[in-house]
């Protein structure tokens, strides 16, 4: 094969170009750090670059926004159950109080009003929200757990369960009528004991169905109006009260919770104070005001933290502040309430004494002294049994939020062990990534300063065959 000068002279035009692109090359590589600047360069190092990189905004997902979101929610929910807990351990102080102390009427007015403040602050701390999302309802983040207006109108139908456990023998106090002065006994009051559930929600409209385990029970209304609380409920039947939202069961119903019973009551109601729980977040309910029907279900909120692991952040309310949190508190306060009306009774019948003149008048109201004397003793005890028991309530109610919180701590451990895990984790993604993506810059100097020298020498070669003319053959 014949060597021309032309194909001389294209050859190193050809290798001074190649050259040219190493040097080329190694000095972008230098200045950017980067091993290629385009996936056709090196397409492993691109393919691997994406995967690296995907992990990497995986990683910083979880690390920067699913994690911290993940811990305030749950340090939010914390702090919001310690503090109701701090409330019922007041309220356990006062019942434990309330055994041997609070004798006169000054003192048990106090304790009403002290009472009712702090069943309206466990609520208020059941509407804390983080970031105007409401903690404790669920999935309903945008819903408040209370009613934060009065609503007179708002109308629901209801459907609640209950066990054994929610059956409570309550004494009732049927007491003296003092707006009629007469001689009256011992056998003018009596006390009554019965078995009661409470609603969710005193001053019902009505209550629809009663059943247990599928067995249909005579209904009965009650009013305290008529004073037909105080009377026994036939065996076969079920009363309610509308003023109060009780149910009075016959011994064949409490017979049938005893032997493990589950009992359905289907109820409507209008109108709710400020401060009261939304039937959403507890029960299976219509809201017929505004047409919508809600389904009594787990609602867990789970966020992922790490690959394939995710972790429920909320507790919901019904977990942490059941109606009966509220219900057994309206208790202790109503047996407080009958013994400060039958001392308000004796107190304005002492007072009508001092100025009475008649005999007979007199007499008479001795008599109905005595026998309220009878009343005090019975609703004094009633009161005492009353913070007994919340004693003993308001203890259950702290160690189910004791284990409400002990979870969250469990959960709030396992979520830095994956916030460490996942710290080591992009630490090794950062050194793999930067192994396949960037460049030795001691060695790509070198490789650098070679090409140059390379690039110069093959100048200089390039120019003596260049120069080459004809007469240099002749």
């Amino acid at each position: 094969m014949r060597i021309t000068n032309g194909i001389m002279i294209n050859n190193s035009l050809n290798n001074i170009n190649r050259n040219k692109i190493l040097s080329d090359k190694l000095n972008t590589q230098l200045a950017t750090t980067k091993k290629i600047q385009r996936p056709s360069e090196d397409p492993i190092v691109a393919i691997r670059a994406l995967r690296l990189r995907s992990t990497y905004k995986e990683i910083e997902q979880y690390l920067k926004k699913n994690i911290p979101d993940a811990r305030s929610w749950m340090e939010s929910t914390k702090e919001s159950i310690e503090s109701i807990n701090e409330v019922l351990t007041d309220i356990s102080y006062y019942c434990n109080q309330g055994v041997n102390g609070y004798e006169t009427v000054e003192e048990r007015n106090t304790l009403v009003t002290t009472l009712k403040q702090l069943r309206d602050e466990i609520f208020a701390t059941g509407d804390s929200d983080l970031v105007d999302r409401t903690i404790f309802t669920g999935y309903k983040t945008n819903s408040t757990l209370t009613f934060q207006e009065t609503e007179t109108d708002t109308h629901y139908t209801i459907t609640e369960e209950f066990v054994m456990d929610d059956v409570k023998n309550t004494e009732r106090i049927f007491g003296l009528d003092i707006s009629d002065i007469r001689e009256v006994s011992g056998s003018n009051i009596y006390n009554s004991q019965q078995h009661v559930v409470y609603l969710g929600y005193d001053e019902i409209d009505k209550v629809n169905s009663i059943t247990i385990n599928g067995t249909t029970y005579t209904l009965e209304s009650r009013s305290k109006a008529d004073n037909s609380v105080y009377i026994a409920v036939d065996d076969g039947k079920i009363a309610y009260v509308e003023e109060t939202g009780e149910l009075l069961l016959g011994e064949n119903a409490f017979n049938a919770m005893a032997a493990g019973g589950t009992m359905t009551v289907n109820y409507e109601k209008t109108g709710f104070e400020k401060g009261e729980l939304r039937p959403e977040h507890y029960f299976t309910c219509t809201n017929e005001t505004k047409g919508i029907s809600y389904t009594k279900q787990d609602q867990p909120i789970n966020y992922t933290i790490n690959f394939n692991q995710t972790i429920t952040i909320n507790t919901q309310a019904q977990d942490v502040l059941p109606h009966a949190i509220a219900r057994d508190l309206d208790e202790i306060i109503n047996s407080v309430v009958v013994a400060v009306d039958v001392q308000t009774k004796i107190d304005s019948l002492k007072k009508r004494l001092e100025t009475e003149t008649d005999e007979q008048t007199i007499s008479d109201i001795n008599y109905m002294l005595e026998v309220l004397d009878l009343e005090l003793a019975y609703a004094e005890d009633n009161m005492k049994k009353t913070f007994s028991m919340g004693i003993d309530r308001y203890k259950a109610h702290q160690q189910k939020l004791s284990i409400e919180v002990s979870d969250i701590g469990a959960r709030l451990i396992r979520l830095s062990l994956n916030e460490e895990r996942l710290t080591t984790q992009k630490l090794n993604v950062e050194d793999l990534k930067s192994q396949n993506e960037e460049i030795e810059e001691e060695e790509v100097a070198v490789e650098w300063a070679a090409a140059e020298a390379v690039y110069d020498a093959s100048l200089a070669t390039s120019a003596k065959v260049v120069q080459k003319s004809l007469l240099d053959f002749l």
